[in-house]
């Protein structure tokens, strides 16, 4: 059970809230660049401030100067432990500056309301609101029962080795939080402050990466035939794939809500050499899954789909079909005391309930839940500046300021409630 906690403790944690500190700190992590396998410099910083919040700090290496932050504040004992997680990585690199202050790695502070900056919308400001709401907490003379943890983790962004691309900067998918919970970073709770916009998400879908080889006849043009060629061929495998898609977000809905089917990658060819003809072509898709499914099913139905395109159109012989990402969703029930409590300290610190549903994206809560830590996504990121929530390729990267102290004003109490308060 959660505990109660007096409205003038609470008044007393949140009043030590420092915005200066909440949004020097967003600036700040914000100007250190850290794309996927180059968190190295992010990760010292973390820990640094890890440490000068008061928490036991370590970094914990991973590999190829990569590393996760973790820190842990002990409590008194006999109370839950609470991790905040999130990761270190952006989701685009330092070669898209050129599109503007929302994707350069420089904190950008505009009207004294919004951030703008390469990574403060996914998700250093949620790092932000970590160590500011866990300072608060300190700052307020309050002694907890239970711990705190804060996992700043590399490696979260949604990327995969394959083929030739085999480096670092493509190794993705929970690396560091796979680490982390295997090695000390783990708590009776998890709040993951991805970019929700206030959100509780307490489910995500999985993702099914495949890769489709169509077979080509390798030959100088001279002799070619265009109905031999690879890339004329599979643009038969993309009608079908086409066809195939609407019914199988049809037979994935619940209610309202569907999956997505994204051809991600076309490979074929090569653009130096155009006098020969492609011995094969590739086509890439990801198959996203409800929280419920096995990507396995998804591949299989992939393989079934393919198998019925080669039988109606026999030059297609020989195509195959390759697993290349196999990431389950995850979910836990509504009514879990986590999700209550977290709903519950929303409404009072901001007024009114929660929106709640179900992303299409994918994050590190599968591999939470999956080690029995039970996890949601709350953050405050996600409201768009020129109106709407989600992200705009547009305006790039940016975070309110005033979103971020209400949920950190959420965090705090969440922190009193389920890590309880010592005597």
């Amino acid at each position: 059970m959660t505990q109660n906690v007096s409205p003038d403790l609470l008044a007393k944690a949140t009043e030590h809230i420092d915005r200066d500190r909440l949004v020097q700190l967003t600036v700040d992590l914000t100007n250190i660049p850290s794309p996927t396998g180059y968190e190295g410099d992010m990760a010292r910083a973390v820990h640094e401030v890890l440490g000068s919040a008061g928490l036991d700090a370590v970094l914990q290496p991973i590999g190829d100067e990569r590393y996760n932050a973790v820190g842990r504040l002990q409590g008194a004992g006999g109370g839950k432990s609470l991790m905040f997680n999130g990761h270190l990585d952006t989701s685009f690199g330092p070669e898209q500056a050129h599109r503007g202050i929302g994707y350069e790695c420089k904190g950008t502070i505009i009207d004294d309301e919004w951030i703008y900056g390469m990574g403060t919308f996914n998700m250093k400001s949620a790092m932000a609101t970590y160590v500011t709401a866990v300072e608060a907490v300190r700052k307020a003379g309050i002694r907890l029962k239970g711990d705190i943890v804060i996992a700043g983790v590399a490696g979260e962004i949604e990327k995969s080795p394959v083929g030739e691309y085999d480096h670092r900067q493509y190794q993705g998918y929970g690396v560091g939080t796979k680490y982390a919970i295997t090695h000390g970073a783990v708590a009776d709770y998890c709040i993951l402050g991805e970019p929700t916009n206030m959100s509780l998400i307490p489910r995500h879908c999985g993702s099914t990466w495949v890769k489709i080889t169509v077979p080509g006849h390798l030959i100088h043009t001279a002799w070619s035939d265009v109905e031999k060629n690879a890339i004329n061929k599979s643009r038969v495998m993309l009608d079908a794939i086409h066809d195939w898609i609407p019914q199988y977000l049809e037979r994935n809905s619940i209610g309202d809500f569907q999956p997505r089917v994204n051809v991600s990658a076309i490979e074929g060819g090569w653009p130096w050499r155009g006098a020969r003809t492609p011995d094969n072509c590739n086509i890439y898709m990801d198959v996203r899954t409800l929280p419920d499914v096995r990507p396995l099913d998804a591949y299989n139905e992939v393989r079934e789909m393919v198998a019925d395109t080669v039988r109606a159109n026999p030059q297609l012989e020989g195509t195959k079909v390759d697993l290349i990402v196999s990431a389950p969703g995850t979910s836990i029930p509504d009514d879990h005391e986590f999700v209550e409590t977290l709903r519950s300290a929303h409404t009072n610190q901001l007024g009114e309930a929660p929106a709640e549903g179900i992303e299409i994206w994918s994050s590190d809560a599968v591999h939470m839940n999956r080690y029995h830590i039970p996890t949601v996504n709350y953050g405050s990121a996600g409201r768009i500046r020129s109106g709407g929530g989600g992200f705009s390729t547009h305006q790039g990267e940016h975070v309110h300021i005033g979103d971020m102290e209400d949920i950190t004003k959420v965090y705090v109490e969440s922190i009193l409630r389920l890590c309880g308060v010592a005597d």
